[in-house]
């Protein structure tokens, strides 16, 4: 398993039906990572959360397409609007 950790910069919805496919990209350093999300609600989530305003650290392993497949996720910087939404463990 693979970690990392970096602000989420975009979001996109790739597929919905017959399985639910999020594309999210995280930034680090200047270095863009592509993380591909197939758990339902973990994407539900990341859908709520803004652009360029979290940091994330998410821990999965790559695809054929040096994706992240991504299988946990956490919100590093932590404040009142996550507190009400609550967090994705």
């Amino acid at each position: 398993m693979e970690e990392f950790e970096g602000l989420l910069v975009k979001t996109v919805l790739l597929q919905e039906q017959p399985m639910r496919l999020s594309l999210i990209k995280l930034a680090k350093d200047g270095e863009i990572t592509e993380g591909i999300i197939k758990d339902r609600y973990l994407s539900n989530y990341i859908f709520r959360l803004p652009n360029d305003k979290y940091t994330l650290k998410v821990t999965g392993k790559r695809n054929q397409r040096n994706q992240l497949v991504i299988k946990h996720m956490q919100i590093k910087n932590v404040d009142d609007y996550i507190k009400v939404i609550g967090t994705p463990e």
